[in-house]
């Protein structure tokens, strides 16, 4: 009942013009409570996650500004690319209901975060001084997160919400691997590194927080693909010519280091696994189960292409995806039997539509072809927008914060995330908000 009452006040600090307080408390609510806040303290009636909240409370300050401000609904570009993919949603969902007979409770609970890109009008409507001013206080929330996920590797326990544990060997000591970073660490790390809030020792010691605590969990893809974009920042601020002469020297080893790559991979335990299970089942490629799972990289490639598989053969589903059914459904395991995935511990069976481990196998099962396009558009569009304007300080971070993103969503679900996208949007604003510079 408190989140209920925190609710109720967020909307009424936001109506009474308390805007940043209010939007604190919609992101304490869209982070579960900033990864302090188990879900279990949250269920309430149709209340299962921190993000409940975040979409109700969103959706009464929207229909107040709606009703109190002219032109608040003023259409852009990217509402029109928001708009086509609700229209394909709408079709989903009446697809899900009465093609297949998923229930509405399941339809709403398997597609409400898509709601959250509505945020956008609420940070449209905000001065670029109190989205600044949000970035801010969100910055020094994801440091006091970052500074408690590392005493957790410290202490050996857990101090946000509790995920899965595991440990890492680093100079021959086995250290503890927590898997629960904060959920705003991605982004806020690039702008501890290229437009720090704070000056002087203040802001590298801030810095090294933040990029410890991303190194911390240990995880070769998320480090991969931090380390890319770091130095694709590097090389997009040098001088032109000097640019031009550095990328031809990474695209002379990327050739050579595909070249050698790709003959490995041919002859690899992993190319014979995905050849066998792209042309059949699971079953039928008599692949160890045991042994895939070992290997997290085959893992993932043969969790989508089986995915992919039933879209095959199943055209309806190729367009508008298999069902919004939920993974604890009933129908689920009626109508799905798919062998690779995450095994439960109490049940002893294998999540058939949810997984952790790649964003492109929910994406494509739940929303077909069509649907997975029109859904990566909107992120294409924003990564387009950001590199064009990376003349600005926000803009190249933000381009930088989605080359980590799209580098780590072969191994992660993080783009069916909602923090993934409403922090960016966010600097979207800002930038639109800040005047070009007029040349003389």
């Amino acid at each position: 009942m408190i989140f209920i009452l925190i609710l109720l006040l967020a909307t009424v600090l936001y109506v009474r013009d308390y805007k940043i307080p209010a939007l604190l408390l919609f992101f304490f609510f869209l982070t579960s409570g900033f990864n302090l806040v188990p879900e279990k303290m949250t269920q309430l009636a149709f209340f299962s996650k921190g993000m409940d909240y975040a979409i109700i409370m969103l959706f009464l300050i929207v229909v107040i500004d709606a009703l109190c401000i002219k032109g608040y609904l003023k259409f852009d570009r990217l509402i029109y690319l928001y708009l086509l993919f609700c229209l394909f949603l709408v079709v989903c969902v009446f697809y899900s209901k009465f093609g297949i007979g998923v229930g509405w409770a399941e339809i709403i609970r398997t597609c409400r975060y898509h709601f959250l890109w509505v945020a956008y009008l609420v940070f449209r409507n905000l001065s670029k001084t109190q989205l600044e001013s949000l970035l801010k206080y969100l910055f020094l929330i994801t440091v006091i997160c970052s500074v408690l996920y590392l005493f957790q590797i410290i202490l050996e326990t857990s101090i946000l919400n509790e995920t899965e544990k595991g440990t890492a060997n680093l100079f021959g000591m086995k250290i503890p691997r927590y898997y629960n970073q904060p959920d705003m660490l991605h982004f806020f790390v690039f702008i501890a590194i290229y437009y720090n809030p704070f000056k002087g020792i203040v802001k590298y010691i801030t810095t090294a927080i933040l990029v410890i605590a991303l190194l911390a969990a240990f995880h070769r893809s998320l480090a991969g693909s931090f380390f890319v974009a770091v130095v694709l920042g590097y090389i997009l601020q040098l001088p032109r010519l000097q640019r031009v002469k550095v990328l031809l020297g990474v695209s002379v080893f990327l050739v050579f280091f595909i070249v050698f790559a790709g003959y490995k991979f041919v002859q690899s335990r992993t190319y014979i696994d995905v050849q066998r299970v792209a042309s059949g089942n699971v079953a039928d490629a008599e692949i160890d189960l045991e042994d895939l799972y070992a290997s997290t990289f085959t893992f993932r490639i043969i969790h989508l292409i089986e995915r992919n598989q039933y879209l095959l053969d199943n055209p309806k589903a190729m367009l508008v995806g298999a069902g919004l059914m939920t993974e604890d459904s009933k129908m689920t395991f009626s109508m799905f039997d798919f062998d690779v995935g995450l095994v439960e511990e109490l049940s002893g069976q294998t999540n058939q539509l949810d997984t952790g481990d790649i964003s492109y196998s929910i994406l494509l099962l739940r929303y077909g072809y069509l649907g997975t396009f029109l859904n990566l558009v909107l992120f294409i569009y924003l990564i387009v927008f950001f590199y064009k304007k990376r003349e600005n300080k926000y803009g190249f971070l933000s381009f930088l914060y989605f080359i980590l993103s799209i580098g780590i969503s072969f191994f992660s679900a993080n783009l069916v995330m909602p923090i993934t996208f409403v922090l960016p949007l966010i600097t979207y604003c800002i930038i639109n908000k800040t005047k070009e510079p007029v040349s003389e």
